[in-house]
């Protein structure tokens, strides 16, 4: 069920047209405040996919993004992040606003 709800989620972020200077685009949250261009967040790598540059994260909420936590998949900047990042790895990442949608720019392992 969670997965699914994940997966609504990242449909609905990809099916957005939202302006690169508006918040991140979340579904169910419509955000009308100005939003940071990038905000960090803590969580668990769920999935790696070098060959489609994405990762999939159950994060921590994310305060700056007004976001609860949950499992949600990122396209990253480069596939090279991806690096020495596992499966059940615990990470910090950065998100950057890439045409509305949340990208990562930075991924850590702890």
């Amino acid at each position: 069920m969670r997965l699914n709800l994940a997966a609504a989620a990242l449909a609905t972020l990809l099916a957005a047209a939202v302006p690169a200077t508006s918040a991140f685009a979340h579904a169910g949250h419509d955000h009308t405040e100005a939003a940071p261009q990038s905000a960090e967040g803590q969580g668990v790598v769920r999935a790696v996919n070098v060959q489609q540059g994405t990762v999939t994260i159950q994060h921590e909420a994310i305060a700056a993004l007004h976001w609860p936590a949950m499992t949600m998949t990122f396209p990253v900047q480069s596939a090279t992040l991806l690096n020495g990042i596992a499966v059940g790895a615990h990470v910090h990442f950065v998100l950057v606003n890439h045409e509305g949608h949340p990208m990562v720019s930075e991924i850590h392992t702890l």
